[in-house]
């Protein structure tokens, strides 16, 4: 198995503003989270070229991508949500096949030496994810300002 976690961390401030509205820091979270995933899985490299003609492309379909990279062929093998305890928030993307490891991992077998490791996708994905979650806390700074409409609304 090889996957990414996303922990939503530093936003200690309007957690313990939020202690009142536990459904809307939820809400909020559950939003960050799932567009956190979806950059890291649009940013999934494409196949590296390889002198292998026989090759399926499993890999590549257990992580929702094709030889184009990107979300382009399915959905991730692991590609999950989930609260942690009633202020946290976690997110997991990845494969769960069993040589993932050993192609895109951080021990990654020699020979797979023109593949991109899983976690060459977080320098791609960070500025992009950093922002989202700047803006998940100016939404629940501002419903808790009363100057909140829409996503998290009143």
């Amino acid at each position: 198995m090889a996957e990414l976690q996303i922990e939503s961390r530093g936003l200690d401030e309007i957690i313990a503003r939020m202690n009142h509205f536990p459904g809307k820091l939820k809400e909020g979270s559950n939003i960050g989270m799932n567009a956190s995933l979806l950059v890291l899985w649009e940013n999934v490299p494409p196949y590296p070229d390889v002198p292998n003609p026989v090759r399926q492309g499993t890999l590549g379909r257990t992580l929702g991508s094709s030889e184009t990279g990107g979300k382009s062929a399915g959905s991730p093998d692991i590609y999950t949500v989930k609260a942690l305890g009633t202020t946290g928030m976690e997110g997991r993307f990845g494969t769960k096949l069993d040589y993932a490891p050993h192609v895109i991992g951080e021990n990654q077998a020699w020979m797979h030496y023109r593949w991109w490791k899983l976690s060459d996708i977080i320098p791609k994905a960070q500025g992009k994810i950093v922002k989202i979650w700047e803006g998940i806390a100016k939404l629940l700074a501002d419903f808790l300002d009363a100057k909140g409409s829409g996503l998290l609304g009143k």
